[in-house]
């Protein structure tokens, strides 16, 4: 999966990003979403919608994830089956 923020806040960037139940902000096996590196780390559906990340490229199921954990992304358009 990749992501980019669009906020004016933020500086611009481009990321790999993963999806974890086994990280401390990962609450009751809650997934959330991990930006790898140094100055990556566990990032909230409130701090992802604050930082306005988009979804730049990621599969259906990590979409589907997501959005069942309360995230709210600029591309995390989910088809409803």
């Amino acid at each position: 999966m990749r992501i980019r923020t669009n906020s004016a806040l933020f500086e611009p960037f481009e990321s790999p990003a993963e999806l974890s139940t086994r990280h401390p902000r990962s609450c009751f096996g809650q997934v959330v979403l991990i930006l790898p590196g140094p100055d990556g780390g566990a990032v909230g559906p409130s701090e992802a919608q604050f930082a306005q990340f988009e979804i730049v490229e990621a599969t259906d199921e990590e979409k589907q994830r997501l959005a069942q954990a309360g995230y709210r992304l600029k591309g995390l358009e989910v088809a409803t089956h």
